[in-house]
């Protein structure tokens, strides 16, 4: 299977409410935009459960490097444009944390069909980054998502099998 589901609360219970301020302060400076890299002092604790969950359940990998990156999504009714997309030209790995969700999903393509997803708060998702995906957008509700990505010296097809 493709992408894999884990519930991460309990992983990040001790500093969740502190990086949704962190990704709401944030949005302020960046004037509003919906999608911004997040400066975050948990990149440790968030890249850390991400690459522990991952090794459960995929194949043996290895990182090409430890440009770790957090990219914060937000929407809400300031701002609710989503497009089908991929990660393929930054990541091998790629995962979806949702700290905070409500009745939202995500759509994925594999072989031309479409797979609905609706993720629970403190869900991750972690996915192929060729895998095209189309986030829900909220219109009525604060909807935060993070995105991390690991670039590995192996092909995705060998991980994901």
């Amino acid at each position: 299977y493709m992408i894999h589901c884990f519930s991460i609360n309990e992983d990040i219970e001790n500093f969740k409410e502190d990086l949704i301020k962190e990704c709401v302060d944030q949005r302020k400076k960046e004037e509003g935009l919906n999608n911004f890299k997040l400066t975050t002092k948990y990149i440790d604790n968030l890249y850390k459960v991400f690459i522990e969950c991952a090794k459960k359940k995929l194949k043996p990998f290895t990182l090409k490097d430890k440009n770790l990156e957090v990219w914060c999504y937000i929407t809400d009714n300031m701002f609710s444009d989503s497009r089908w997309h991929n990660h393929i030209n930054t990541s091998t790995i790629n995962c979806v944390i949702y700290l905070q969700i409500k009745n939202q999903g995500i759509n994925f393509k594999i072989n031309n069909e479409e797979m609905y997803i609706k993720p629970d708060n403190g869900d991750m998702l972690i996915f192929p980054a060729s895998l095209e995906h189309l986030p829900e957008p909220s219109t009525d509700y604060k909807r935060i998502s993070l995105n991390l990505e690991l670039r590995c010296n192996e092909n995705e097809k060998d991980i994901f099998v």
